[in-house]
């Protein structure tokens, strides 16, 4: 046999970089071909649950436009929160159902995938990979570890990197960025601190999304139900909303787990405990720059609207949201990041782009869709005069009060995304039957869906935090609950303050 030929130092160095980014790809980015996902792992009676509900539903709402509607809110709720299938499977199903069931014309019915505001997710997506992929994110928690003094002073600097990084990038993104940080920090550190500091940088992920319309999908089911109606919340409204909301809930937080887990406030520096990162690295700088530009193009039409600068209704209709992100994520696509004498590499191959989570994108698609039906049918407006009647609308609290304590019910059942998708037309009804601010019910519907901190499966950041071992079901459970109490109130009485 012949001897077989040495690879060049290109050759190594390309394989090396690719079996780095495989390595790289987030757990839940695929799974060994024998091995099911968790919905495969349920049996065929939740799959027939969600058909059995759906026609009880039909025949209660008395068929018709608004029976077909319910039929398949109650189809997708099912199969969500039972995870009969996976959410997007879901999306898919309800939206192909859609016609069949004559709710709408197939043209209707797959609009909702084409809808510009998906491909603020797909741009947003792009970038939050290119920041992954280059470690950009690792950076700041990294830097930020480096000034650490006491165990809270841990708590504190990694949680709030979390915090800021999901203001721009999805939720498990920023969990995934800081989680290996903690863990690190937190390897001769008490199993209370652990404890504490893998579940602060989860739920400080989960709330710096309620920040931007960009931090977390609810937000952006909100501002497209506001959009139909022909109200238009713009960045900087929404900012002005959910940032006080979610550093009060921060600061909640920290009081929380520190009281429930004795963390201590004193203590030698724990920065030694991670390593720093070199200087910086041209994907680096890349991903920043694209970061920068999204985070530019979408404040500042905002900001010249705000001002009455002249020509502002121009630049707003021509930089809507969506197309910032796509244009900074394209600016990824044409950025150079090879070294002198390295083969040719942009800032984001697509490959690397491909890897985003189309599954959200996809289950958003559905959920404009359902929030159309039901807002066409009647079906929305009937919901809330139901509501009010069992209720009662005693004042615009006790509406808020009521959307809020449902959206964050479901979001422990389901996923953040179905529990806005089937919460904020609900609410919508509810602010037309009792003339209360459509702009105040949505942010209450869907700040509130984006809680769920007492359970594993509630979302993203909780999972991968109980992954991590170091958190048990019943610490998570027990702080969850006063966690989720104390949200109820700040988000009500934020939203009533902030939006009346």
């Amino acid at each position: 046999m012949l001897p077989q030929a040495r690879p060049s130092v290109k050759t190594a160095r390309r394989e090396a970089f690719d079996l780095w980014q495989a390595r790289a790809v987030p757990a839940d980015a695929a799974a060994p071909a024998d091995e099911p996902d968790a919905t495969e792992r349920r049996g065929p009676l939740f799959i027939l649950l969600g058909p059995a509900l759906a026609l009880a539903a039909y025949a209660l709402a008395g068929g018709g436009a608004q029976g077909t509607a319910a039929g398949l809110f109650v189809l997708a709720g099912t199969w969500w929160i039972s995870e009969a299938l996976h959410p997007a499977q879901t999306a898919l199903v309800v939206i192909a159902l859609a016609p069949v069931v004559g709710a709408c014309s197939p043209k209707q019915a797959f609009a909702s995938l084409g809808n510009p505001i998906l491909f603020l997710f797909v741009g947003g997506f792009m970038i939050a990979e290119a920041m992954r992929l280059h470690g950009l994110g690792e950076r700041l928690a990294r830097t930020l570890a480096h000034r650490i003094d006491s165990e809270l002073g841990a708590i504190v600097a990694t949680s709030s990197a979390a915090f800021l990084m999901s203001m721009w990038i999805s939720n498990a993104a920023a969990t995934a960025i800081a989680l290996p940080i903690v863990i690190a920090i937190g390897r001769a550190r008490g199993a209370g601190f652990r404890a504490a500091s893998v579940l602060a940088v989860a739920w400080a992920a989960s709330m710096g999304g309620l920040c931007t319309p960009v931090g977390t999908p609810p937000n952006l089911i909100a501002v497209r139900a506001l959009a139909e109606r022909g109200v238009d919340l713009s960045f900087v409204g929404f900012f002005v909303v959910g940032t006080p909301i979610a550093v009060c809930m921060y600061v909640a937080m920290i009081v929380v787990l520190a009281v429930r887990f004795r963390i201590s406030r004193a203590g030698a520096s724990l920065g030694k405990d991670v390593s720093e990162r070199g200087p910086w690295s041209r994907g680096e700088v890349a991903a920043a720059a694209a970061f920068g530009v999204a985070v530019v193009g979408w404040i500042v039409p905002g900001m010249l609207a705000l001002l009455e600068v002249p020509g502002a209704a121009v630049v707003r209709a021509r930089f809507p949201e969506e197309v910032v992100a796509i244009l900074a994520a394209g600016l990824l696509f044409v950025w150079p990041v090879h070294a002198p004498g390295e083969p040719r590499r942009r800032a984001l191959a697509w490959r690397d782009a491909a890897r985003i989570d189309w599954g959200t994108v996809i289950l958003f698609g559905a959920g404009i869709l359902l929030g159309e039906l039901a807002n066409e049918s009647g079906l929305s407006r009937r919901l809330g005069d139901g509501l009010m009647g069992i209720f009662g609308a005693g004042s615009v609290v006790v509406v808020v009060l009521i959307v809020v304590v449902a959206a964050v019910i479901l979001s422990e059942l389901a996923s953040n995304t179905a529990a806005a998708t089937l919460i904020v037309p609900i609410g919508l009804g509810l602010a037309d039957a009792t003339g209360t601010s459509p702009i105040m019910i949505t942010m209450g519907a869907a700040l509130g869906a984006s809680f769920g901190f007492m359970m594993p499966i509630s979302t993203a950041p909780n999972a991968m935090a109980y992954g991590t071992g170091q958190v048990s079901m019943r610490q998570m459970m027990q702080s969850g609950a006063v966690f989720d109490l104390i949200g109820i109130v700040v988000v009500t009485v934020g939203v009533v303050v902030l939006c009346g």
